[in-house]
This record gives structure tokens, sequence and C-alpha cells, in this order.
């Protein structure tokens, strides 16, 4: 698997290894402590509703800026914890998808609450949902046969970019708002940590031209 994907690696799982289920547990308890906590502190009506959304957003987003500079990481700074993330992609990218379709689940909730009907496409395009679902559902063994090593990398690697295009357009476009809806300094740091992440993933790839430039010459 290339770099460039948000679910995992291409070739086949080794046999025994064991999937993380771990992670997709603690996706659901941490988003049931996100809904509990803001159901508890400002209502079961909308604005309750309103905070669940926005806190599930932005928790999916660091599941996100993990799965986009694994690679790199792992490649810049080699060890067993960042060989375990790009290792484990795959499920780190899935955990991801489960974490924002659990934020649409709060998204319609409150447009629901609202009484307002949701723009059906502004939520399935402007959210990348359609290809958050296409990643999570070729994120395994078989669809990579299927498809194809080329098509299945350019698929991954159109949505997560868009993916990360998606978070950094909504963040920024709040950053640079005059009537923020929360202090400047929150989407400040979660812009800050999508630009570091891409940061990475450059560098990694320029480290990767060098290297084969290097053995060309030799």
């Amino acid at each position: 698997m290339t770099d460039s994907t948000i679910s995992g690696a291409a070739a086949p799982r080794p046999v025994g290894r064991r999937i993380p289920w771990w992670l997709f547990a603690g996706v659901l308890a941490v988003a049931a402590a996100i809904a509990a906590g803001s159901l508890a502190i400002w209502g079961t009506g909308s604005e309750g509703l309103q905070h669940f959304t926005r806190y599930t957003a932005r928790f999916a987003f660091l599941i996100f800026v993990v799965v986009f500079a694994a690679g790199a990481l792992a490649q810049l700074f080699p060890s067993a914890t960042t060989r375990w993330l790009k290792r484990n992609r795959r499920y780190l990218g899935l955990s991801f998808a489960l974490a924002h379709f659990i934020h649409l689940g709060a998204l319609t909730s409150f447009f629901i609450a609202i009484g307002e009907a949701p723009d059906i496409v502004t939520i399935i395009g402007g959210g990348a949902y359609v290809l958050i679902a296409a990643m999570a559902l070729t994120s395994n063994d078989w669809s990579v046969k299927t498809l194809g090593p080329k098509v299945w990398r350019r698929l991954h690697l159109v949505g997560i970019a868009y993916v990360w295009l998606i978070f950094m357009n909504s963040y920024i476009g709040r950053l640079t708002s005059e009537t923020p809806p929360e202090p400047k300094v929150i989407f400040a740091i979660t812009a800050g940590l999508g630009f570091l992440a891409l940061g990475l993933r450059i560098a990694a790839w320029i480290a990767r031209r060098r290297a084969r430039s290097q053995a060309v010459v030799r």
C-alpha cells in the first residue's frame, strides 16, 4: 500500500494478524461520551445536538489526521509506534469512517431538531460521505484484487485528498470569519494539525525521491 491511502495496506493481511477491534469500540465509547456530555451540559434540544455535531466532527478529524500522516511518520520517524500506525492504517481509516458517519447522524438529528431540511447535496458532497463510504467499502483485500492496484490507489488518493480539503475549507473558513461560532484558536489548532500532516507527507515524498535519485546515481 502506498502512503496515499486512507484505509490501510493493499497487500493481503498476514495470516494470524489480529484486527484491532478495540479501535472501533473506542470510537463508539468516545462518541457516546461526547453525546452524553453535550446533552447533559447543553440540554437535549438543538443546542445540545449542535455541540454533539461539532465535537464528533473534531473527533473524526483527529483520527483522520493520524491516518493521513501515518505513512509519512513511519518513514520520517521510524519507531514501534509509527510502524504500528502504518501497519494498521486500514483499521484506523475504518475507525475514522465510523466516527464521521456518527457525526453525520448527529448533524441530521440537529437539522431535525431545528425544523430545517438539510441540503442533501451539501451534506453528501461537502462532507465527502460518498468518497468515505467508497473507501471504507473497498478497504479489504478482495477490493484491491477486483479493482486492481492502480484504480484502488487512485480512488483512495482522490478520496483522502478531498476529505483533507473539506476539513481545511471548513476550519480555515471559520478562522477567517468575522463572527466564528467559537474562539478562533480552536480553528487555528485544527487547521494547523491538517497542514502539519500535509507537510509530513510532502517531506516523506521528497525523501523518497531523493533516495531513488541516489540509488540511480550509484
